[in-house]
């Protein structure tokens, strides 16, 4: 199943008035990098486990942000390990996907546009086993 179509992919940010904008550096290349680059960025409150699940708990509550809107910008993607990637971008996926029109929050994510290819790719294979 593609669930890349549950992120945004632009060239140019667009501006996001009255949203928390949280904006990944670029050359992460490990996830306890990720993971520190997203506790600051989001401002993860300070029970944040630093693991998958935790970062998938927070990212479902978001109950410690004023703005309603968060957008979570990568400036590229992520060289984690493709195993590590794939649960990260399930994290991200499942996550914009959990919530609704009606929720307190809404999460949106976003990718530059040349990174859409190989998001896609990792996205859409299955996992072996």
């Amino acid at each position: 199943m593609d669930r890349s179509n549950l992120f945004q992919f632009e060239d140019t940010p667009e501006a996001r008035p009255n949203a928390y904008v949280a904006s990944l550096p670029t050359g992460i290349t490990s996830s306890s990098a990720l993971l520190e680059a997203l506790y600051v960025a989001l401002q993860l409150p300070g029970y944040f486990g630093f693991n998958w699940d935790a970062l998938s708990d927070c990212l479902r509550d978001l109950h410690w942000m004023k703005q309603r809107t968060v957008v979570l910008r990568h400036g590229d993607l992520p060289a984690l390990p493709e195993s590590e990637l794939r649960i990260y971008l399930d994290v991200l996926s499942d996550a914009v996907a959990s919530w609704g029109a009606e929720e307190e929050h809404s999460l949106t994510v976003s990718f530059p546009r040349d990174v859409q290819r190989s998001l896609e790719k990792v996205v859409c294979e299955k996992s072996p086993g």
